[in-house]
């Protein structure tokens, strides 16, 4: 058996995911090739027994790159069987339940169907910021869990988190208004005199919005706040609303590809 794993991840939760779920499935003998979102124009599944699909909750739902994504791959009459993933700093969220439905309509079969709380990397917006120690507790526990996901998926359970419809309904309508806030809240990322132009934002940048300027990095209206370039700054000169962050993804960040 084979599988597919098809992620996007702005600031490493959800590739860190993804390297567990290789790593869980590999113990069964079962090979799962990893595969960047963005790095794909089309990629045929036929090859593959199963998918899975990992993405970050932007404002309740996947970010557009992953909708993109969903609205290129190719429809199925084989009952190929997902497993769908996503990573938040909530408890739970809709946004796999969404996902499930737009594979659902291209004939495929979610089995999994799971939301995984991650380290909060907007943390200076909203909710929890978590020290070290309690980076590496829940780490430990997403660990755990993936195991037992696996375990499942082999068994041939079905498992499915977060299936409400009418929590899916409200999350839906609240995506739609926070989405039209988003170059605004975009425009108070900046960076300071202190960058040394390096270019790895620039170059890792999933929206390309990212050129320099008057001698540092300027940030455009393409922004789908990802937040890859505050935590990925080896020198942390990128600001959000002219406050230093603490890079609180910096160790997690690392099992991205980056393009260095």
């Amino acid at each position: 058996m084979k599988g597919i794993l098809y992620y996007f991840s702005g600031t490493g939760n959800t590739k860190w995911v993804a390297d567990r779920f290789k790593e869980k499935f590999q113990l069964y003998n079962v090979d799962i090739d990893l595969a960047y979102i963005q790095s794909l124009e089309e990629r045929k599944t036929k090859k593959y027994d199963f998918i899975i699909i990992g993405f970050p909750v932007h404002w309740k739902l996947p970010p557009k790159i992953v909708t993109n994504f969903l609205n290129r791959l190719n429809n199925t009459k084989e009952n190929v069987r997902v497993i769908v993933y996503s990573t938040q700093g909530a408890s739970s969220s809709s946004a796999s339940c969404f996902v499930a439905g737009c594979l659902k309509k291209k004939g495929y079969v979610p089995s999994i169907q799971i939301s995984i709380k991650m380290p909060n990397n907007f943390y200076f917006f909203i909710g929890k910021k978590y020290n070290e120690s309690e980076i590496e507790n829940l780490l430990i526990s997403v660990d755990k869990k993936i195991t037992n996901i696996v375990e499942n998926f082999i068994k041939g359970r079905i498992v499915k988190e977060s299936n409400s419809l009418i929590r899916l309904q409200f999350n839906k309508v609240l995506h739609s208004v926070f989405k039209g806030r988003v170059p605004k809240l975009s425009r108070n990322i900046s960076s300071t005199k202190d960058c040394i132009k390096c270019g790895l934002c620039l170059r890792n940048c999933p929206q390309g919005n990212i050129t320099f300027e008057n001698g540092h990095a300027v940030f455009h209206s393409k922004c789908i706040l990802c937040l890859r370039c505050i935590h990925i700054c080896p020198i942390n000169a990128v600001r959000y609303r002219g406050k230093k962050i603490d890079q609180t993804q910096k160790n997690i960040i690392q099992v991205l590809d980056l393009n260095k």
